[in-house]
């Protein structure tokens, strides 16, 4: 079941997954389907910033995941598999037999499962600084795990303090400077709850990273990486790309592990080729 409103060609409204948790989405654009998989650190509005060339290709679907934004709280001990069954329902709801799915960090562990668990469903991955590794899961475990300590003992904004320099780039720090740290940090406050980040990190500990998985991929793949990822060295891409039967990989020299957010035009330049080599449209 949708409820569905339009305002200034954005369509927004709810998907029912259960008896306890909605979905809020919006859409917009037209094109080839593209879903917007957000990572635990941003909500469904943070893309319209980021995406807006792409919406002239593409009809986009964002959606807040459960426990985030607008999307019903979570409820109960959070499972990883939730949000890949959560992804499923919305597909089914909004009637997308197929469509491209653009993950980050975090999330594009939720695109790759969802690609392997329903791979008819799924045209294409692009992949976003993506939160895997070709040698096993214990660095991103630990990571993960220091981060949702500091959260229960510091807080949301020592949180903030600790994620910036890691996750931007050395040149993206530089030039943001101090006033951009604080604006960045103001919205960051905005948008989360130490709720809301809580049950996301609490579920990022759980997700699978086996990098067998990453080889059950069958999908075209577009990796968008920074070459001054915290988390991904080069050597770390290069192995990746072995797993992958059918890979793209743009590396953002400067670029940190959301280089897409650093590098907006380029990354939209690098999905519309993407989907022209795949779906044969964009143009």
């Amino acid at each position: 079941m949708t409820n569905t409103t339009v305002d200034d060609a954005i369509e927004t409204g709810t998907v029912q997954v259960n008896d306890e948790i909605q979905l809020a989405y919006e859409r917009r654009g037209s094109g080839p389907d593209v879903v917007l998989v957000n990572n635990f650190f941003m909500d469904r509005k943070s893309w319209r910033s980021y995406t807006a060339n792409l919406a002239s290709v593409a009809r986009l679907t964002s959606y807040d995941l459960r426990g985030q934004g607008d999307s019903s709280p979570q409820r109960g001990e959070p499972e990883w598999a939730d949000h890949i069954t959560d992804l499923k329902a919305l597909f089914d709801a909004l009637g997308l037999e197929k469509a491209f799915l653009v993950g980050t960090s975090f999330s594009t562990l939720i695109c790759r499962d969802f690609a392997v668990a329903h791979p008819e469903r799924v045209h294409g991955l692009v992949l976003a600084g993506p939160a895997m590794s070709p040698h096993g899961p214990q660095r991103l475990r630990r990571i993960t795990k220091s981060w949702l300590k500091t959260l229960d003992t510091s807080g949301l904004g020592v949180l903030y303090d600790q994620l910036y320099p890691l996750v931007s780039g050395d040149q993206a720090v530089e030039t943001a400077g101090p006033i951009g740290f604080m604006g960045r940090k103001q919205n960051f406050l905005g948008i989360h709850t130490v709720e809301s980040l809580r049950a996301g990190l609490a579920v990022s500990v759980k997700a699978p990273l086996a990098p067998a998985i990453i080889a059950e991929i069958r999908q075209p793949t577009l990796m968008f990486v920074g070459g001054d990822d915290f988390s991904l060295s080069q050597h770390a891409v290069e192995e990746m790309e072995k797993l992958l039967p059918d890979v793209t990989t743009v590396t953002v020299p400067h670029g940190g592990h959301l280089a897409f957010l650093e590098e907006p035009e380029w990354f939209q330049r690098e999905v519309v080729s993407f989907l022209r080599r795949v779906a044969g449209t964009g143009d």
